[in-house]
Parts: C-alpha cells; sequence; structure tokens
C-alpha cells in the first residue's frame, strides 16, 4: 500500500512540477520548478544544486505564459546592472544572482523571473 501512495503522489508531484510539459533541453542545461509557477532551464551555468540553494522570483506575465517553461542564462549588457541593483537590494548574506529567465512569445522577448542562489549549510 506504501508503494502505490508513493508512486501516486510521484507522479501527482511530477505533474505539479510541469515536467511532462518540459521542452527538450540542451547539453549542459539543468531544470527547476517551484511552487510559485516559475518553470526555468537554466543554460551556460553550472549545476551547484548539491551546494546552493536555489530560489525563483517570478515576474509578473500575462497568464498563457505563467505556466511555460523559460530557458534562463547569465544577464548580459545593460542587464547586468539591473541584475546586480536586485542583489544590492535585497543585501542577503552569501545570495548571488545567477540567471535571468526569458519565454520568446512569437517575437517577443518576455521577462519570466530571476533565480539566485544561497549557499546549503
Amino acid at each position: 500500500m506504501a508503494i502505490v501512495a508513493f508512486v501516486g503522489y510521484s507522479a501527482y508531484d511530477y505533474h505539479q512540477a510541469g515536467f511532462w510539459t518540459r521542452p527538450k533541453m540542451p547539453d549542459g542545461a539543468f531544470s527547476l520548478s517551484y511552487k510559485n509557477g516559475l518553470r526555468a532551464i537554466l543554460v551556460g551555468v553550472p549545476n551547484e544544486q548539491e551546494e546552493r540553494r536555489y530560489f525563483g522570483f517570478p515576474q509578473d506575465v500575462p497568464f498563457y505564459l505563467k505556466d511555460g517553461w523559460s530557458f534562463c542564462a547569465r544577464p548580459e549588457g545593460e542587464e547586468k546592472a539591473q541584475a546586480a541593483a536586485f542583489i544590492k537590494g535585497r543585501n542577503q548574506p552569501g545570495e548571488r544572482f545567477e540567471v535571468i529567465c526569458k519565454i520568446k512569445a512569437d517575437n517577443d522577448i518576455v521577462v519570466r523571473g530571476l533565480i539566485t542562489s544561497v549557499p546549503r549549510l
């Protein structure tokens, strides 16, 4: 009975996290799914889940983008200054800005959220 319950809960959790809708991931990428709705595929950054905890900060987006997967990468250009201001405004010890997450909707790029990390203690 416990095995059936575990399998049932695992299937429910997998569905809730949206992993069944996750698009093909590039080599070396890893994904994170948050209860706040942010679903992220991190590209071009090392997977440090063993050493660090990742926190997702979703941005307000249209309702039809809330369940979509976003591709996340380190900020470039003027995004770097905005990321630095975000972290400085939070001022949390050990917190590090990781990536900015975006969704491409036709010809528009929508910022879906930001991800930071802190050391696991």
